[in-house]
């Protein structure tokens, strides 16, 4: 049974009726859905001319008015705006009208990067955001009712207020009514361990949402411990999904697996569908533009509380100019390489991006034959990377392979191998590949 309209009284918001319109839009023309792009910006830039004070100074010095904005070609007048120049402006960003706009809620974002911002959005962002949710769902498969179990992690700290007590039981109840059991993946302890395991072979889980590397650790102590059961979906957020992860998923979940693209001051910018040809663009709701380094510019067509237009989040994708033959026009994601921080600099210059030392170290033969559980780049110097791993110890041939390949991109970069028996994840609880102490 869908609860939704039950959590949409409950939390204030229209998801249902939004769900609705995004499962009608998904068949638009390339030109329909260009139109509600154009027609949701004229409503936007109309609303920050008139109460968002960076706006409002940005299109006067321009001689910009909101009837500009009739195509979304016009937005390139517009400057980029960064997560620090949001900061170093906020009450810019804030509406003037603010009290007037339904359900606004605050929230912090960007621990994996350590720039926290402050961010806002309301009732009809948040609709927005998981009306779109819900038709991924759909091309997943997946029922509204059916039970998941969600293995993802929030704040670690909170005050302790009435608001707190309130929140918690608000998330309880809205978890309950949509047939959820959340499991908070921060904790390794045994105990938590056999209690995902045991709700994932007795308790009809039809759906699991977590994220890529806790799944692919517990699927790797479900093999060896000869495990095995059948979930239709996992889906996957916040951590890059590879193929190893599929297929790790496919044998012990017999799970399909699909990915999806957001980020904490959008929300979901885009989804797999069932063909696995990349990620459909959400264009109802975000425009999605890129510079000549395929850093990704997003403008949030739905956010009145704390605009984010023109937003530059530091993630780098491939976008596909091919259409998807599952029939959808909307532009497609082919994969998402991630932020500059993801990235380690040799002695060269040149970057190597984090998905290199993940082949490296499967197509090597290493990680199959070491049993590898997790590793970590960690760019110390210029001069030295610090090659973290949990698994079985590396043979000094297989180290010095691995470091030869290394050199041969960056030069004679001096290569660190730790042996470890954790790898932290960020505050979050989001697992980061390459961590650029010169540039994070």
């Amino acid at each position: 049974m869908d609860f939704t309209i039950v959590s949409d009284i409950i939390t204030g918001k229209h998801v249902r009726k939004d769900y609705r319109h995004y499962m009608e839009s998904q068949w638009f023309s390339r030109s329909d859905l260009a139109e509600i792009q154009s027609r949701k910006l004229r409503d936007l830039m109309e609303h920050c001319y008139e109460n968002v004070p960076f706006y409002q100074k940005v299109m006067k010095q321009k001689g910009l008015i909101p009837s500009d904005f009739a195509s979304i070609d016009t937005l390139a007048e517009l400057p980029k705006v960064t997560k620090e120049d949001i900061k170093a402006n906020y009450a810019d960003f804030t509406p003037l009208n603010l009290k007037t706009i339904k359900g606004v809620k605050s929230g912090q974002t960007g621990g994996t990067t350590g720039s926290i911002l402050v961010k806002r959005n309301d009732a009809n962002t948040r609709s927005s955001i998981w009306g779109a949710f819900k038709r991924f769902e759909s091309w997943m498969g997946y029922n509204a009712g059916e039970k998941a179990l969600i293995l993802m992690g929030g704040h670690v700290a909170h005050n302790r207020d009435i608001k707190y007590f309130k929140g918690e039981i608000k998330s309880f109840l809205q978890h309950r009514l949509l047939n959820q059991i959340v499991i908070n993946p921060y904790s390794t302890d045994e105990e938590i361990t056999k209690s995902i395991i045991s709700h994932l072979i007795n308790s009809d889980i039809r759906l699991v949402r977590g994220y890529s590397q806790y799944l692919y650790n517990l699927c790797q102590q479900m093999k060896k411990r000869g495990v095995f059961c059948r979930i239709p979906v996992v889906t996957t957020t916040a951590e890059p999904l590879m193929p190893q992860h599929r297929e790790l998923f496919k044998e012990v979940l017999g799970a399909e697996s699909f990915d999806q693209y957001g980020c904490g001051e959008v929300g979901g910018v885009a989804f797999e569908c069932e063909k696995h040809e990349g990620m459909h663009i959400t264009e109802e709701r975000v425009i999605v533009e890129q510079n000549e380094d395929n850093d990704l510019i997003l403008t949030d067509l739905d956010n009145y509380s704390m605009p984010f237009i023109r937003y530059y989040n530091a993630d780098q994708a491939i976008i596909k100019n091919e259409k998807c033959s599952c029939g959808r026009e909307h532009r497609l994601i082919q994969n998402v390489m991630g932020r500059t921080c993801d990235y380690v600099i040799g002695l060269n210059g040149e970057y190597l991006h984090w998905a290199y030392f993940w082949h490296l170290v499967f197509d090597s033969g290493i990680a199959q034959k070491r049993e590898l559980n997790k590793f970590q780049i960690v760019q110390e110097a210029k001069d030295l990377l610090v090659f973290k791993y949990i698994s079985s110890e590396l043979e000094s041939e297989e180290m010095q392979m691995l470091t030869e390949n290394i050199q041969s991109r960056l030069g004679k970069i001096d290569v660190v191998f730790q042996q470890e028996t954790q790898i932290t994840n960020t505050a979050t609880g989001k697992y980061r590949p390459v961590i650029n102490k010169l540039l994070s």
